[in-house]
């Protein structure tokens, strides 16, 4: 199965091809951190892969992007992208959680733990999800033993969370482990940092994808409203 996985959902703009079978092997793969402009150049770097490997649209057989939290306009890009492509192609798109592909590369570097996915949301706020991981790689929908849902919290909120789970072994990742380690450390649990990264490997999100039923088409996963909410109330004069 040739797979296209796309990720926009934060500073990253970043594709790959990788065909799916007896493991993933890499085709191409381009990412650059750019903050802004993913609309610009997400359709030419799909481009680029492609030439590179040697393939066109037409061999395509399923499309892969994440979903986010993250950026809310990146996230947006991403998904319409991949869901504009399944369907010119008539192939299946597949969504990924940031945070279940932040899991997932933990998952690797840690056989058994309850591993805690923590991005930062600004506003004083954290995106956050705990799977107890028993060496096994976790379906698409993150479908090890789910112990913290994906959800808005705070640092402190999480560590108190984290605390009553009384798990044993706990690995972090994301870009708030390192905070959340400190404030776990003061409570007297122990935690081990698999990662510090804001943004997800896109052969990861490939390979979480190419596990997924494709059920239903990906839809942005934004936990909470957009901060840039329209004005309401303001009357604008007619000539």
């Amino acid at each position: 199965m040739l797979i296209l996985a796309l990720d926009t959902a934060g500073e990253n703009c970043a594709v790959a091809l990788a065909r799916a079978g007896d493991g993933l092997h890499v085709l191409a793969r381009r990412c650059e951190t750019i903050g802004r402009g993913h609309a610009e150049r997400l359709m030419p770097m799909i481009g680029e892969a492609l030439a590179e490997a040697g393939l066109g649209y037409g061999d395509l057989q399923r499309i892969v992007v994440t979903t986010g939290p993250g950026s809310f306009t990146g996230t947006r890009i991403g998904v319409a992208a991949a869901r504009a492509l399944a369907l010119a192609l008539s192939v299946p798109a597949v969504g990924v959680s940031v945070l279940d592909a932040l899991i997932e590369a933990a998952r690797r570097a840690e056989a058994e733990s309850l591993i805690v996915a923590a991005l930062d949301a600004r506003r004083g706020e954290i995106y956050a999800k705990a799977v107890k991981s028993v060496g096994k790689p976790i379906s698409n929908q993150g479908s090890g033993t789910i112990l913290l849902a994906a959800q808005v919290t705070t640092v402190a909120t999480l560590a108190g969370a984290i605390a009553k789970l009384n798990c044993g072994a706990v690995t972090l990742t994301g870009s708030v482990a390192a905070s959340l380690a400190r404030m776990l450390g003061e409570a007297g649990i122990g935690a081990a940092i698999a990662g510090e990264a804001a943004t997800v490997d896109i052969l990861t999100v490939a390979a979480l994808g190419s596990r997924s039923d494709a059920i239903s088409p990906p839809v942005p996963l934004y936990l909470r409203p957009p901060d840039a909410k329209p004005q309401a109330g303001i009357a604008v004069a007619r000539k």
